[in-house]
């Protein structure tokens, strides 16, 4: 007992009057229920809201590293008449302490530069978080679909019956588990952005009866970020190595390699070669929790780097550093397609096999690393301006990616037309 003949776990079983019933049952009921209430918040919203005026938007922020998603987007709304447009500044959260911060860090700064209109809201202010009525929003953008990142006052399940809840994926999908579209935020999404066709149709099937009945759309009109990176010079000098190690060892979100190759790679022989480290925004916090590393071995890898002339990348927004780079040196991340739109090479440290058909479709253009030597193996090749897969990147490109030019202009008049009839996604 415990199983079911196709080998998946019932979970925890517990009593429920004469009955056992499993924890996955629960669950999934559970999981129904909230589906379905929140399908009656957005058939509500729908009814009472009105159009007219210009169109407004917030955008809730919180980490600068992933605002390249939403960046171009939020300004073109700016310039644009048809629009007004505010942003929610929230401070990060501390995934060391599993909370958010006491108060605003670098991303205040970042954010008051890129708010160029000043429509500002700063929703901590004296130690309290600010009340929003979201109910004077046409729309509101998310960065990421975790809603425990936030204060249980903007979450997606708040604010879904008061304007129509926006995603930009902040993250493409490596692996076929869709670890990225969490249901417990994408039930309440109104206008879902998506980076591809797969993840459109995979999200219209997951909510079918509320896309049926005009309550969600999940569509494919070009993703921004791939867009900016079409846009990035693809030529390359086989020098400046960019490393992204991922943030967890997790499997089921993609795995790490950094305790294994950060040692060989400060020992590599780089000559005039150069190697820049970027760090997930979360990955010191996350291996000193999980007690991966300790504080003094963080410490003493970054005296290390400093000692060798290893550098800590310090953009805040990655396109930068795209363009500063000519090889990356990749776990799975989404870094790997938006780099990959460069045309420069990627060696991709492997981990696990099931893929997503994004990955599937890049994975020709790459070199597929599957421990240490092979990194090394693939470095000396590369440094020595041996590059055999570059016309095959050209190819996928070419064949695969174009679409997402303009992606970001697609969005905004997405958003009109919406606004501006009743049945937009209709057919």
């Amino acid at each position: 007992m415990g199983k079911f003949d196709d080998g998946f776990s019932l979970g925890k079983l517990f009593k429920k009057g004469t009955y056992w019933i499993s924890s996955r049952t629960v669950l999934k009921v559970k999981n129904h229920r909230e589906d379905v209430k929140a399908a009656a918040a957005l058939a509500e919203w729908q009814k009472k809201r009105s159009r007219g005026g210009k169109i407004r938007c917030c955008f809730i922020i919180q980490l600068p590293e992933v605002w390249n998603k939403q960046q171009r987007v939020y300004h073109k709304l700016e310039a644009d008449d048809r629009f007004e447009v505010w942003m929610l500044l929230v401070p990060n959260y501390r995934m060391d302490l599993e909370r958010l911060s006491d108060s605003y860090g670098s991303e205040k700064e970042f954010f008051e530069a890129e708010c160029r209109n000043g429509n500002l809201i700063y929703a901590l202010e004296n130690g309290k978080y600010a009340e929003v009525d979201f109910n004077r929003f046409d729309y509101v953008f998310y960065q990421r679909p975790y809603d425990w990142y936030l204060p249980e006052k903007y979450q997606s399940n708040y604010v879904v019956g008061k304007a129509g809840v926006c995603y930009i994926p902040y993250a493409t999908n490596e692996l076929s588990k869709p670890v990225t579209y969490p249901q417990s935020f994408f039930r309440d999404i109104y206008l879902g952005f998506m980076e591809n066709e797969h993840a459109a149709e995979l999200n219209t099937k997951r909510y079918s009866k509320a896309c049926d009945s005009g309550l969600q759309h999940f569509l494919n009109v070009g993703y921004p970020p791939f867009e900016e990176c079409l846009e990035i010079a693809k030529e390359c000098g086989y020098k400046k190595v960019l490393w992204t190690p991922r943030w967890t060892y997790a499997p089921i979100i993609g795995g790490s390699h950094f305790v294994e190759y950060v040692q060989p790679l400060m020992d590599y022989e780089w000559g005039d070669a150069e190697l820049c480290v970027r760090p997930h925004p979360l990955m010191w916090q996350e291996f000193t929790r999980t007690g991966k590393m300790t504080q003094q071995q963080i410490d003493d890898v970054l005296a290390a780097w400093k000692e060798r002339g290893i550098t800590q990348d310090s953009n805040k927004e990655i396109l930068n550093s795209f363009a500063a780079s000519d090889i990356l040196i990749s776990d799975n991340s989404s870094v790997i397609p938006m780099f990959f739109l460069t045309g420069k090479p990627i060696i991709y440290c492997v981990y696990g096999s099931d893929f997503d058909p994004l990955f599937h479709t890049i994975m020709p253009g790459m070199y597929v690393a599957k421990s240490w030597e092979d990194v090394k193996k693939y470095l000396d090749q590369l440094l020595a301006q041996d590059d055999p897969l570059k016309s095959v990147r050209e190819k996928i490109i070419k064949e695969h990616f174009y679409v997402h030019d303009h992606a970001s202009d697609h969005i905004v008049e997405a958003l009109a037309e919406d606004y501006f009839q009743n049945d937009t996604h209709k057919e």
